[in-house]
């Protein structure tokens, strides 16, 4: 049965921190990097954690009385106590980086709860245009954490899917990461974006999720019988998307790298879904 956060029980745990509950802490931890001192309690950690459990009450428990904590901050390792003792977290005031040192004590301390929460804050992290990239990149140096750094990737796919909806759009994103350090990692992004799904206004033409005058990401994404616009010029402006050609599916080769489409004008051709990084075709029906 889950205990109700509202049981007495619950409530004083949370409380016990503060000296003046009565019940003294009996374990001090000392961070390296500040030589700032956290208190506790031994009992409430241990029921927390299988690390702590065995280091306190194991054949081999712990005599020190100051246990030092390497590679971790103050902040980071006290959210990870503050977890433990069920106390409110503002989590919006830490930084990606500060995040996933959290995700690090979880994952150290085998704290399963933990590494979950700091998941759940992963898929819903505030992310805008100038940083998008950023988080990824961030995301992309803690992959130790699998889940973690997979899920803030994701949720960043997610947020560029939704906000690069014309072609000048993903012309001016490419045009800003290109040839910098990012520019892997901004591909990466858009190469993800068949994976996820942001919400999107129902058509009052066709009632669906229309997919007219939006890029084509994907040759998983288009079938014979879609009507196209086709640019084979690399770029995308507006002028370019009155003027330029247009025209049907007709197949792709059996690796899908070559779409073939018939033109209006009567000829054929095969395109690259991608050139570039940028769309080559826009979708030009419902």
């Amino acid at each position: 049965m889950k205990m109700d956060p509202s049981f007495p029980f619950c409530a004083n745990i949370s409380k016990s921190l503060d000296p003046s509950f009565g019940i003294p802490t009996d374990v001090t931890f000392q961070i390296l990097t500040s030589g700032k001192e956290v208190k506790a309690h031994k009992y409430v950690l241990a029921l927390a954690s299988p690390v702590f459990k065995k280091q306190f009450f194991g054949d081999a428990k712990e005599t020190e009385d100051v246990i030092p904590v390497k590679e971790t901050t103050e902040e980071s390792f006290k959210t990870r106590i503050d977890f433990t003792y069920g106390k409110e977290i503002d989590w919006k005031e830490m930084t990606i980086e500060d995040l996933f040192d959290v995700a690090n004590m979880a994952e150290k301390y085998l704290i399963e709860a933990l590494m979950k929460e700091v998941q759940k804050i992963f898929e819903d992290v505030d992310i805008t245009v100038e940083d998008a990239v950023t988080v990824a990149a961030t995301a992309e140096e803690f992959n130790q954490f699998e889940d973690i750094s997979k899920a803030l990737l994701l949720h960043c796919a997610k947020f560029l899917k939704s906000v690069l909806k014309t072609q000048d759009d993903f012309v001016k994103f490419a045009a800003k990461y290109a040839n910098t350090e990012m520019s892997q990692t901004a591909l990466s992004l858009i190469s993800k974006f068949p994976e996820v799904s942001p919400a999107e206004k129902k058509c009052g033409k066709c009632g669906k999720d229309c997919r007219q005058g939006k890029a084509v990401l994907s040759s998983d994404h288009i079938a014979v019988g879609d009507r196209v616009l086709i640019n084979d010029q690399g770029k995308w402006n507006y002028a370019l998307q009155r003027t330029c050609r247009s025209g049907v599916i007709t197949g792709k080769t059996n690796d899908k790298n070559i779409i073939n489409v018939k033109l209006d004008d009567g000829s054929r051709a095969g395109y690259y879904v991608l050139h570039f990084a940028v769309p080559v075709f826009l979708y030009d029906s419902c």
